[in-house]
């Protein structure tokens, strides 16, 4: 299922609630684990940055990839207000293919939840082992399928101030499938100028909620080894009420031998 790119009101919407959380927690663990696991760094889906400008701000060599002109653009310009140079290629997920390979890749902010198919989390993953150097590693984080869906088919919303005050409100309304785990959900975003609506945008998105054997064996069958769950942002075992789960995983030390070709039943 392909997903739609965030578009202009919707990525100043994210940035803005993005900015309105602490981002200190995650950042902090993701720059120990790319000290601990080597550079460079490669984090996929990076947005508008809250993750990739604070790891360049504390001089870590990292670059991102991302599909959407608009959640790039704040990006960029961001890092620039900050003085950063922020390197973020137009490259999906699915079958990006960089210049350089990495010794840590990420998907950070429970990524592993964008998708919804399994031949597109398999295309993914393919792409990373791709990417990384032997013994290089892999992080992704997901959601657990919860017990109950508190907010299906409910409308909810809220609304932030941006810093000229203008006032962004939104609503959502959100759908679970039992079955599938898919959620699917339609943002409305409006912004106000001056107390008079000025913009309008509905966006539709969709996602996955995964258990704990799913997510890990997308991995497994990916040809990663070494694989670890922890609670997310921490050294802790996973537990059913965890917000988001954690997984570390290691492409292999040696280049795996090629298969020997197979005798046809003329060979000689």
């Amino acid at each position: 299922m392909e997903q739609k790119e965030y578009r202009k009101l919707h990525a100043e919407w994210y940035e803005l609630v993005s900015a309105a959380t602490d981002p200190d927690p995650e950042v902090a663990y993701l720059a120990a684990k790319i000290r601990e696991l080597g550079q460079p760094a490669l984090e996929l889906g990076s947005g508008t940055g809250k993750i990739l400008l604070p790891l360049l701000a504390q001089g870590l060599d990292v670059i991102g990839i991302d599909t959407s002109p608009d959640m790039t653009a704040r990006c960029l310009a961001a890092g620039a207000a900050q003085g950063l140079q922020p390197v973020v290629h137009a490259q999906s997920m699915l079958d990006f293919a960089l210049p350089s390979s990495f010794r840590t890749i990420i998907l950070d902010s429970g990524g592993l939840g964008l998708f919804t198919e399994d031949r597109d989390i398999a295309a993914a993953f393919q792409r990373v082992m791709a990417h990384l150097e032997l013994g290089g590693h892999f992080l992704y984080d997901f959601q657990l399928v919860p017990a109950h869906y508190e907010d299906n088919d409910r409308w909810t919303g809220d609304w932030i101030c941006a810093s000229d005050g203008a006032v962004l409100a939104w609503r959502k309304q959100m759908r679970h499938d039992p079955v599938t785990h898919v959620w699917r959900w339609l943002l409305v975003v409006e912004k106000f100028v001056d107390g008079r609506l000025v913009e309008t945008e509905a966006n539709e998105r969709w996602g996955r909620t995964y258990t704990l054997e799913q997510a890990l064996g997308y991995a497994r069958a990916a040809g990663f080894e070494d694989i670890r769950a922890t609670d997310w942002l921490s050294a802790d075992p996973p537990q059913a009420t965890s917000k988001l789960i954690s997984v570390q995983c290691r492409k292999p030390r040696a280049a795996q031998p090629a298969l020997p070709a197979q005798r046809g039943p003329h060979s000689s």
